[in-house]
């Protein structure tokens, strides 16, 4: 059974003050612009673009200096490169053999000339490559020159061809003494220690 819409008379809808066309909402919104803070909001956005060109700004600065520094840095490493390669020629004359260049190298580090004690002492290892104590000369020589990881390596070498030698595992732990890693410096000297050391270079 359907149920018919009831239909008004036109005496209760005059009655009443029904009227057909307020059954439809009106579509016409009206909004009042005028409640908008529009001082605050700009004073808002141009707070917010200043910090955003101060970042951009920044960052762009910042970027053009590392990049400033990173070049820098390789072109003084070049010319350092291009310098010792100088002093290696110069060294390697009167040098016949890898012990005269380890001499060689101990005269130059005493005299407090690093750059010829390192050309030196890297030429005793050319020299002799099989030779533990070129490497270890060159890791005291390194260390006396503040390049600690060059001169870990350069011991780590001279322990490959002798393990057992006390004087490596020494200078290793004074190396790893000075990068800060206690628990591996303690260990070398426990090993130098059982092995028996010198503090200097020799044999």
């Amino acid at each position: 059974m359907k149920i018919k819409a009831y239909k008004l008379s036109p005496q209760l809808r005059a009655e009443i003050g029904y009227n057909r066309r307020a059954q439809k909402p009106s579509m016409n919104i009206k909004f009042d612009f005028s409640k908008i803070p529009v001082k605050s909001v700009a004073i808002s956005v141009a707070i917010f673009l200043a910090v955003l060109g101060g970042y951009i700004g920044v960052k762009k600065t910042y970027e053009h200096l590392a990049t400033k520094a990173s070049q820098q840095r390789i072109v003084q490493e070049q010319q350092y490169q291009t310098r010792l390669a100088l002093i290696k020629t110069e060294v390697a004359t009167g040098i016949t053999d890898a012990p005269s260049a380890v001499a060689k190298s101990q005269e130059f580090i005493k005299a407090g000339d690093g750059e010829r004690a390192e050309a030196a002492a890297e030429l005793a290892t050319q020299k002799d490559p099989l030779w533990r104590d070129a490497f270890l000369n060159l890791g005291q020589i390194y260390m006396s020159i503040n390049k600690f990881d060059k001169a870990e390596d350069a011991l780590k070498v001279a322990l490959t061809k002798d393990p057992i030698c006390g004087q490596g595992h020494y200078l290793l732990s004074l190396v790893y003494q000075e990068r800060g890693n206690t628990d591996a410096s303690k260990l070398e000297l426990a090993k130098a220690k059982s092995l028996g050391f010198q503090t200097e270079i020799g044999g």
